[in-house]
């Protein structure tokens, strides 16, 4: 016998004068009823929240560089990868390579999407290089390829009557940037695999994540080109102006002094910003690791006035001369010759080229008691437009 409306709530059973066993059960009935209505709530609360963050995952990396990320339910995701970790079967709805299908041991290789693509945004989000470059995803092939003008506007004024003979010639080369394997072998114990409580989706997630995001980062900058992308610092480099160097040589300002600011001090830094034509200089910035972020800080002008300033907003950079500045821990240390700062618009100079999702292979055979997973994805960079980027070394100009 029900003793209360059922959409009265728990409390009312109270006012019944039933006795304690019937209360008991209305009691257990009611609050089974509630727990249902809350865990609705909150399921539709999580997907509302699985949509906004991919929403704003998209917006952010649009806003800089073009990455979009694909909307998926992360947290259902990262339960089927937990799955495949553990037992190396996944749901047939997600996508998987090879002959194999969904036995993995036949050669499948397994494709999280949403979790693909979290793991793509946090590792273009720790190099400062990838989070500024242009940013350009093949849907097909594994090489970008685009002509380039590497010469003056042809264009000249006349008058009304005048003879209009042929302007110059353009001059015209190809940037053609390919696609490397970037791979990580993660061993994880059976023991910690059988243990039911442990996050494992999310394990996997960080680790590939950060184990690919130093990978690529360091490459960016200093990748020698060779089955890598090539580095920013690995271009030629000259104290040349614009119009007198060749095409993918870098301008630098040369400090005078070996690994030292030598007698000039600050006034390279303000060289360095004027050097770089004006239409870069709208969307130009500071790149260098933090050592060399410690010292530039403490450096002021002939007046005593410090050149860096602090953020005024919470999530935006520093500025030092005016322009934003970004860290980034590949970038060389201060030292003999090192090219340890870099200015210019990032979007204009460096492109990274990669290929959408990232593949995870399980392998439970080769390394007992560990089983080994194998994650890789296809990426590349290169440099773009050379006049975009400044360089500041540190050492004496050779060509002086």
């Amino acid at each position: 016998m029900t003793h209360f409306k059922p959409n009265t709530g728990i409390l009312s059973v109270y006012a019944s004068a039933a006795s304690p066993n019937e209360i008991l059960g209305d009691l257990t009935d009611a609050f089974a009823e509630f727990k249902a209505r809350q865990n609705a709530e909150i399921a539709s609360i999580r997907g509302d929240l699985d949509a906004i963050s991919a929403r704003n995952v998209a917006a952010e990396m649009n806003g800089s560089g073009g990455m979009a990320a694909r909307p998926g339910n992360i947290r259902d995701e990262r339960t089927a990868l937990a799955e495949f970790g553990r037992f190396g079967q996944v749901n047939a709805a997600l996508s998987i390579g090879g002959a194999g299908g969904n036995d993995l041991t036949a050669g499948g290789a397994a494709v999280f999407p949403a979790v693909s693509e979290r793991i793509m945004v946090r590792q273009f989000s720790q190099s400062a290089i990838a989070r500024l470059a242009r940013l350009v995803t093949l849907t097909a092939g594994d090489r970008f390829e685009e002509p380039q003008d590497l010469g003056e506007p042809a264009a000249t004024w006349v008058g009304e009557s005048d003879a209009r003979p042929a302007t110059t010639t353009a001059t015209f080369s190809l940037l053609s940037v390919t696609c490397d394997e970037l791979y990580t072998l993660q061993p994880i114990t059976q023991r910690l695999l059988d243990d039911s409580q442990y996050d494992l989706g999310q394990w996997l997630e960080d680790r590939i994540a950060d184990k690919l995001a130093r990978a690529a980062g360091s490459a960016f900058m200093i990748g020698d080109g060779d089955k890598k992308p090539s580095g920013i610092v690995t271009y030629p480099r000259s104290s040349e102006a614009d119009s007198a160097r060749d095409w993918g040589t870098i301008q630098a300002q040369y400090t005078g002094a070996s690994g030292a600011f030598g007698t000039g001090g600050a006034d390279i830094l303000v060289d360095a910003v004027y050097s770089l034509q004006g239409h870069y200089r709208q969307n130009a910035r500071w790149v260098m690791n933090s050592k060399t972020l410690a010292v530039v800080r403490r450096m002021k002008d002939s007046d005593g006035r410090f050149l860096w300033a602090d953020s005024l907003a919470a999530g935006q950079p520093a500025t030092l001369l005016g322009y934003p500045v970004e860290t980034d821990e590949s970038a060389p240390d201060i030292g003999a010759n090192a090219a340890a700062i870099w200015f210019g618009d990032w979007q204009q100079a460096y492109v990274v080229v990669r290929k959408p999702g990232l593949r995870l292979l399980r392998d439970p055979y080769s390394s007992k008691p560990n089983v080994l997973f194998y994650a890789y994805s296809r990426v590349g960079g290169a440099l773009q437009n050379s006049e975009a980027i400044k360089a500041i070394v540190f050492g004496v100009d050779p060509d002086a």
